[in-house]
């Protein structure tokens, strides 16, 4: 990926970090999935995946009224610049498709609004 500091494609993920998942712009505090992928396999990953949507969906059931979930935000600012650029906290990567698929993150999304009884309102280009 290019960076946004020096322009070069030398941006890539640090092998550990956080990816923090807001829903409808909201998140708890547990709304966050802890990676390494040194020691992380796919499904390790998967796992941590579902247990985050499903902790948040849990929560979010015991509401009165539950809107339907309309977007879903999954970044994360651990990146780091070969060249040693120093990144703004500020700068958000999009983590769909690169430590899960869209298609992870819907089937798992799917599986915990049918379990808790939210609606969804999404379309793939929405996450």
């Amino acid at each position: 990926m290019y960076c946004p500091i020096c322009f070069n494609d030398t941006l890539k993920i640090a092998s550990s970090g956080v990816i923090k998942f807001t829903f409808n712009g909201k998140s708890k505090a547990t709304s966050q999935l802890y990676y390494n992928l040194t020691q992380d396999s796919e499904d390790d990953l998967l796992s941590k995946l579902d247990d985050t949507i499903d902790d948040y969906f849990k929560y979010y059931s015991g509401f009165q009224n539950c809107d339907p979930i309309k977007s879903v935000s999954v970044v994360s600012i651990d990146f780091k610049c070969r060249t040693g650029c120093v990144l703004s906290v500020n700068h958000k990567v999009n983590m769909v498709g690169m430590i899960f698929t869209k298609d992870d993150l819907k089937n798992s999304l799917e599986k915990h609004a049918r379990k808790y009884n939210i609606p969804l309102e999404l379309t793939l280009r929405d996450l």
